[in-house]
């Protein structure tokens, strides 16, 4: 087994667990609510209040299983109103059989909502509603004809009480999942007019220290053309003069460092000013990677197609050097295609941790390679007719970045003539 089948397998049993977990806590909530119910009919039935909860779940984790989470709410359940109606029934016994029934309804709704809310690709609002009331109905209908027989299921509008009270909280669940996201979009909207505003401060103020370090550059033409005058004329120099001017270049290298010094100075503090306050969702943070490197591509006329699969509405404090990280590995990819290709980045997420997956289809590197990309210096673009290569030090940030800031891991898989696929794990309360 290699290494990503390795860790996939990891990554999935991870995903289980906290799948497990969160299922419990639903199955014990949803144990504690069921306590508050209604009698609206001629029976002792009674109306549980939980169930309109249920949807709300479903809609917001698509990868909650019905069936499984039936499964544990029935067991919960089940176990709570035994230990609880000891008390009232006599005995655990009576308990028990007492509130048996529930079994039906539970693990009735939990294959409808499967069958027309889980296993539809789309899961809009209709198909949620849908699955809500469907799955009420035909719940409360096992869970009744199972108590009291089918002959009064059918009689005193038992059967026309049940469907309107399926409807009532299928209307009940959906609303409040459109409030939901009503809210949280207008959170966003406030964020991202907030964001705005301070990335107009922060260019107003980058632009004065821009213009510093054009300025600087001029310094440093000057000191060039100073250090190669002395070159030329040292042998016609004597000894006090070619002090003189060496230490009036030193004096000016001195001027310019501070001058770069205050420079990072003034930058820093922009940025840490900015800081606090500005959290930029995964999605968002795609779609300007994507928007500024495709017209990158653009402008440099390379036929790669660049396409990411980021959906998750995470927010990011550390979004700057997150940013970074992937554009620095989407620039090595780039750079790894020389006649056209793709390049892809994906995003997985669970609880605890974010995973994000840059592949390309360039050529691919050795395996004495890869054990070497991510030193200080190293390069694979060293052209041999100038002897000039880049600085190497892309892969090196971008490694130090993610194991040193972020505590997280970075691994890579490469095959010549195949393609690379770099692997970023990274914990959530690292950059969230």
């Amino acid at each position: 087994m290699n290494i990503a089948s390795k860790k996939n397998d990891n990554w999935m049993q991870e995903f289980n667990i906290i799948q497990i977990q969160k299922i419990i806590v639903i199955a014990t909530v949803d144990a504690i609510i069921s306590g508050f119910s209604m009698n609206i009919l001629p029976t002792a039935y009674t109306i549980n209040l939980a169930v309109a909860i249920l949807p709300i779940y479903y809609y917001f984790d698509r990868r909650l299983n019905p069936v499984l989470t039936a499964t544990f709410i029935a067991s919960i359940g089940l176990l709570f109103r035994t230990f609880t109606g000891y008390y009232y029934y006599g005995s655990f016994e009576a308990a028990f059989w007492a509130d048996f029934n529930f079994l039906f309804f539970d693990m009735t709704y939990g294959v409808i909502f499967y069958l027309i809310f889980y296993r539809d690709a789309r899961k809009t609002l209709f198909t949620l509603y849908l699955a809500a009331m469907a799955s009420d109905f035909l719940g409360n209908a096992s869970e009744f004809i199972s108590r009291y027989g089918i002959m009064m299921y059918t009689s005193n509008n038992v059967m026309a009480t049940l469907f309107l009270v399926a409807a009532i909280r299928g209307v009940i669940a959906v609303t409040l999942c459109v409030s939901i996201n009503y809210y949280n979009s207008f959170l966003r909207k406030e964020e991202h007019d907030e964001r705005y505003r301070m990335l107009l401060n922060i260019i107003s103020d980058l632009k004065g220290e821009i213009y510093f370090l054009h300025s600087n550059t001029e310094h440093v033409e000057s000191v060039m053309d100073e250090a190669f005058s002395l070159y030329r004329e040292y042998d016609k120099l004597d000894e006090a003069n070619r002090k003189n001017k060496a230490l009036n270049i030193a004096k000016d290298v001195h001027e310019i460092k501070k001058n770069y010094f205050r420079v990072i100075e003034g930058i820093d503090e922009i940025i840490l000013k900015e800081k606090p306050n500005d959290k930029l969702s995964l999605k968002d943070l795609a779609k300007i990677l994507h928007l500024s490197l495709t017209r990158q591509l653009e402008m440099s006329h390379v036929p790669i197609v660049l396409t990411f699969h980021v959906q998750s509405e995470a927010l990011i404090k550390e979004h700057n050097l997150l940013m970074s990280v992937l554009r620095n590995l989407i620039n090595n990819s780039v750079e790894a295609i020389e006649n056209g290709g793709k390049v892809e980045v994906f995003h997985n997420e669970n609880e605890m941790r974010h995973e994000f997956v840059i592949t390309d289809d360039g050529k691919g590197m050795s395996l004495e390679m890869q054990n070497y990309i991510f030193n200080p210096g190293y390069s694979t673009k060293y052209d041999d007719e100038t002897g000039n290569s880049n600085r190497g030090i892309g892969l090196s940030l971008v490694k130090d970045i993610v194991e040193n800031v972020f505590n997280g891991n970075i691994e890579v898989e490469s095959k010549v003539g195949v393609g690379t696929r770099f692997s970023v794990t990274i914990p959530k309360e690292s950059i969230e």
